[in-house]
């Protein structure tokens, strides 16, 4: 920007340009990833984080904000390239630290899969990375243990009340000393390769949300297959085309997540999740409508997944399911709340 400025001042004709530089040496330049376009300045202030120009005198809503932006993460596919990103990272000695938080009630049967996959994961990353991985028990009828043998930074915390998915989420972060926070149900597995190759692209961007790009479900009973799961991969082209033409809409963002597991980096996830949603509700695809409409970029991160187990509840399924379902339509109620409300303000109850 520095640059420019100087040459416009001259009357020099300059094209802008995108550097990758090292950040606590501005002047050494990695790599050019790109001409910049006509909204690139935007772009690149989003992604190192600095706040977006606010709409002066009045308040705008997560909708409005959304259908001002695209979610074309050129720039991070540029920089990967750049630095031979993933494979080089696997050489790195540190990653930024990350925990797991994994959201659960009633999931005894399936407990010791989702963490053991959780410290699998774990051991692949760099020596020197820290990790944390914090099983939040929503008050479950049988209260949840943790099975034998787990390192030290596997621990359970039981919630006082029940506060569903979202809270159960939100009280895992408050507990976090981490840059980077998963957020995972409890019937979910990762891949071996998971921590890795998410937390790698948190080295990027401090405004990033990445999602799975597989996801393949298994019978309660069947082991977890020592291969990365078949499922769809994520396709970066309809990820990055989502919004072409500058529209991100409310709808689209559903085809961002629902694999029940999404890695947030620090800023993002202590935003948190809505805290009014009951039963089974919207709760990631409206973190990610607000985490963009704040400037943040979803990146599906093909490479790896997860695996989901399916297990039986306890109690009567007919009434559970039809009490899902009516509490489904009232969080949809709850979600159009939630996208009027101020983009850039916290969250509104809206029972």
């Amino acid at each position: 920007m520095s640059v420019t400025a100087r040459a416009a001042r001259s009357g020099q004709s300059v094209s802008p340009r995108v550097l990758l530089v090292v950040r606590d040496y501005p002047g050494y330049v990695v790599a050019e990833l790109a001409w910049a376009s006509g909204r690139a300045l935007e772009e690149v202030l989003a992604w190192l984080g600095w706040p977006r120009a606010r709409e002066a005198g009045e308040l705008v809503s997560v909708r409005e904000r959304l259908q001002a932006r695209s979610n074309d993460y050129w720039l991070l596919e540029a920089a990967m390239a750049a630095l031979e990103l993933p494979e080089a990272g696997r050489g790195l000695p540190v990653l930024p630290g990350v925990r797991v938080v994994v959201s659960a009630r009633g999931a005894q049967s399936v407990l010791a899969g989702t963490v053991g996959s959780v410290v699998e994961a774990a051991e692949g990353l760099p020596g020197r990375t820290a990790w944390e991985c914090v099983v939040v028990d929503d008050l479950s009828e049988t209260p949840l243990r943790l099975p034998a043998g787990l390192p030290p930074q596997v621990r359970l915390v039981r919630a006082e009340e029940r506060v569903y998915r979202g809270g159960a989420r939100n009280l895992g972060q408050g507990l976090s000393r981490q840059p980077v926070t998963v957020f995972i149900d409890d019937d979910l597995q990762m891949a071996p390769n998971y921590l890795r190759e998410h937390v790698v692209r948190h080295l990027l961007s401090p405004c990033l949300v990445t999602v799975s790009g597989r996801v393949e479900y298994l019978e309660p009973a069947a082991p977890r297959p020592g291969r990365l799961p078949y499922g769809r991969q994520g396709s970066a082209d309809a990820f990055r085309q989502l919004g072409a033409g500058g529209m991100v809409g409310p709808r689209e963002v559903y085809r961002l997540v629902g694999r029940g597991d999404l890695v947030a980096s620090r800023p993002l996830a202590d935003m948190g999740f809505p805290p009014d949603y009951v039963a089974y509700g919207p709760e990631d695809e409206t973190f990610v409508a607000k985490a963009l409409s704040r400037g943040a970029f979803v990146v599906p991160v093909a490479e790896t997944g997860v695996f989901r187990r399916g297990y039986g509840r306890a109690g009567d399924l007919v009434s559970q399911d039809m009490a899902r379902v009516d509490a489904f339509l009232e969080n949809m109620g709850r979600q159009e709340v939630h996208l009027d409300a101020p983009a850039d303000g916290g969250w509104a109850a809206a029972r």
